[in-house]
C-alpha cells in the first residue's frame, strides 16, 4: 500500500464521505498520526505488550510482521568514550562499539574475542548487564564475563550511542555481531508520495487501522471505544 493509499484508507475508516460529521485533517496531520500508530505497531509487536500478548518470534504472524525491519552488521571497534577511534570503553578492560544510525531494538549479539594473540579467535555470546548489576558482576568470581576453560562471554552495557563490551582483561574483544530491528521508515505525503512504508505489506491495513483508533480518541470521538474493539480483532 502507497503512502497515497494509505491516506486514502485513513480517510474512508473515518467516514470522511458523511457532512463535516469529523474534522478535516490536513495531509501533514494524517502522516503525523500514520507514523505514531507504525512506530507503536513495532513497539507491541516487538515486546508483546498487544491484545495476543506474543512478542518478536513468537509466533509466524509477530515474526512475519517485522522481518522487513530485521537487520545485521558486524561492527568493529568504534570511536571510543573519548571520541579518538581507539575503541575503549568508560569501564576498565572495555571495548567500545559504536551504535549503527538506524538502530531501534536489539535482537542478538555476539561478538569475536581472542585469546593469547589473534590466531585463537572464537565466537561467544555476551552476558547482558545493566549499569546498576555492574558492580555486584565485575566482581563475581564466576560471572561469564571472566574467562573459565578457554571462553567467556563479556559484560554487556549499552550507553551513550555506543554498546561497550567488557572483559576480564585475559583476552580481547574485536568484533560485535549485532542483530537488530531497524528504525521503520517516517512515511510521507507531501509532497506527494515522498515515503512509503517499509513494514511488509500485510501490515498496513493494521496500522491504518490503528492511526484511526488514535485520531478518534485525540478528538473525542464517541466511535472510539467501538472502533477500538475492531481494531483488536484484527490481529
Amino acid at each position: 500500500m502507497t503512502i497515497q493509499n494509505m491516506h486514502i484508507a485513513v480517510k474512508v475508516e473515518l467516514d470522511k464521505t458523511s457532512a463535516l460529521e469529523l474534522p478535516s485533517f490536513e495531509p501533514e496531520e494524517i502522516d503525523y498520526w500514520l507514523n505514531n500508530a507504525i512506530h507503536k505497531f513495532v513497539k507491541t509487536r516487538y515486546s508483546g505488550m498487544n491484545v495476543k500478548g506474543t512478542s518478536f518470534e513468537q509466533t509466524q504472524k509477530r515474526t512475519d510482521d517485522l522481518r522487513t525491519l530485521v537487520a545485521f552488521i558486524a561492527l568493529p571497534l568504534g570511536l571510543g568514550v573519548d571520541g579518538d577511534g581507539s575503541g575503549y570503553g568508560a569501564y576498565p578492560n572495555s571495548r567500545s562499539f559504536d551504535i549503527p544510525a538506524d538502530y531501534y531494538f536489539s535482537l542478538h549479539e555476539d561478538c569475536l574475542i581472542y585469546i593469547d594473540g589473534p590466531a585463537n579467535t572464537f565466537e561467544v555470546g555476551v552476558t547482558e548487564c545493566t549499569i546498576d548489576e555492574y558492580s555486584q558482576k565485575i566482581n563475581d568470581p564466576y560471572s561469564e564475563h571472566i574467562l573459565h576453560y578457554g571462553t567467556a562471554k563479556p559484560l554487556r552495557l549499552i550507553m551513550d550511542g555506543r554498546i561497550d563490551l567488557i572483559n576480564d582483561g585475559n583476552y580481547s574483544t574485536i568484533i560485535l555481531k549485532l542483530t537488530y530491528l531497524k528504525e521503520p521508515a517516517t512515511v510521507e505525503n507531501v509532497p506527494a508520495g515522498t515515503t512509503d512504508c517499509d513494514l511488509p505489506e500485510h501490515t498496513h491495513d493494521e496500522i491504518v487501522k490503528l492511526a484511526v483508533s488514535m485520531m478518534l480518541e485525540n478528538i473525542e470521538q464517541p466511535r472510539y471505544q467501538t472502533y477500538q474493539n475492531e481494531v483488536n480483532s484484527t490481529e
